[in-house]
């Protein structure tokens, strides 16, 4: 069947994608506008679905932490699993040598979930905020150098060779 310009406009207004998307659904679907909208609302649910699952797993990731204490007691390192991890990944042997020194001197080795840590979400907000302040304080320089420029001399900022 052949699909026409305003059944792909009719359904791009009604869920947000884009022509090709549109057109392809609705040849698949025979152009029918109903199945075409349902296919794509699953569609973007199940890619909504996923993101979550990986903001879920990140936030259990980052909740996770590594703390060694001494005979005594003492904590003598308290870090997020991820960092050594990533420590792990990029210096092996320093870090099995670590935790073989840590056995050694019978401290205890916790791994553990913290209550108070931090979360994807808030990890966005705080990098949007600062990209904010960024963007605020470069167009106040920009203002202030295009203000400085404009009171100067012309013939100063002029190169002449003869």
């Amino acid at each position: 069947m052949k699909v026409t310009l305003e059944q792909i406009d009719e359904l791009r207004s009604r869920v947000n994608v884009s022509y090709e998307e549109a057109k392809h659904t609705l040849e698949k679907n025979d152009g029918d506008l109903i199945k075409s909208i349902i296919e794509l609302e699953n569609k973007k649910n199940s890619k909504s679905i996923r993101n979550g699952n990986f903001t879920s797993f990140t936030n259990r990731l980052l909740a996770l932490k590594m703390s060694i204490k001494n005979k005594e007691g003492n904590t003598l390192m308290d870090v997020p699993l991820v960092l050594v991890l990533l420590t792990f990944l990029m210096a092996f042997w320093a870090v099995i040598f670590l935790l073989a020194l840590a056995i050694l001197t019978s401290c205890k080795i916790k791994i553990y979930r913290d209550k108070n840590s931090i979360n994807v979400s808030s990890l966005k907000k705080n990098m949007k905020e600062t990209v904010e302040k960024i963007k605020v304080k470069s167009e106040e320089i920009i203002k202030v150098e295009d203000a400085a420029v404009v009171e100067s001399d012309p013939e100063e900022n002029e190169i002449i060779i003869e």
